[in-house]
């Protein structure tokens, strides 16, 4: 029992610390072995090897150094969707026609926390729909673009979609075509690690491997997999 309480205690400690040690370089030349044990207030805390406790401002750290806490201290972000959609209307007379149905989506990322983040991020959006008479999945749109977040707490960035034209329609008597289901946005860093997500469905994002590699407007599957769509129903 005693064991296991020190397990978790030090798994404890290392998941509210940085638990790596290396060799930081100060602008003057010197050299510590330590472990950064948190940020705050532009002073980096580290613990030595023989655990004493040195607090350094951030700015005196070389250049390398500076880039590395930042990337270990990430901003927080707030993921949000604003989308826009409209109907084509026929006329009456043209009443039997395919309706169509259009989506503009836009992934809004807004940093939260007031220190200026100055490395590079990458924005995905995937944009998810649905069969309608069918269980498969499709990819409407993917957009992906690099950005920064310099001013703090006041840097917004927004990725838009394409215009997105959905279709419904009559196949041997059974309606048919392409539902909106959601969108799954993915913040990552400059090593690629994922720094935040949103999504309606959290198994898009266990599977983003794969819809990384499917192309725009083919389906998927739950594994993430491209597929064919349902083929409609016969009816005799």
């Amino acid at each position: 029992m005693k064991t296991t309480i020190i397990f978790l205690l030090a798994i404890f400690i290392c998941e509210t610390a940085f638990c790596e040690t290396r060799v930081w370089t100060l602008r003057n030349g010197q050299t510590i072995e330590a472990e950064m044990m948190s940020v705050i207030g532009g002073k980096v805390s580290l613990k030595t090897l023989k655990g004493k406790l040195v607090k350094v401002p951030e700015s005196e750290f070389s250049a390398d150094d500076r880039v590395y806490i930042e990337l270990e201290t990430p901003p927080r972000l707030d993921l949000s969707i604003s989308r826009k959609s409209r109907m084509r209307v026929f006329p009456d007379s043209l009443s039997d026609l395919p309706t169509s149905q259009y989506y503009d989506l836009t992934a809004v990322i807004k940093q939260e926390s007031t220190k200026p983040y100055n490395q590079e991020l990458t924005a995905e959006l995937f944009v998810i729909g649905e069969e309608k008479a069918g269980d498969k999945h499709i990819l409407l749109d993917y957009k992906k673009e690099a950005f920064r977040l310099t001013e703090g707490s006041k840097s917004v960035f927004e990725l838009s979609s394409d215009t997105i034209e959905l279709i419904e329609f009559d196949v041997v008597g059974q309606m048919r075509g392409d539902l909106y289901s959601g969108c799954l946005i993915i913040v990552t860093d400059s090593r690629g690690e994922v720094l935040e997500y949103k999504t309606k469905s959290e198994w898009w994002f266990e599977v983003v491997d794969n819809l990384r590699k499917l192309p725009v407007k083919k389906f998927f599957d739950k594994n993430g997999e491209r597929c064919f769509p349902t083929s409609p129903k016969r009816y005799y």
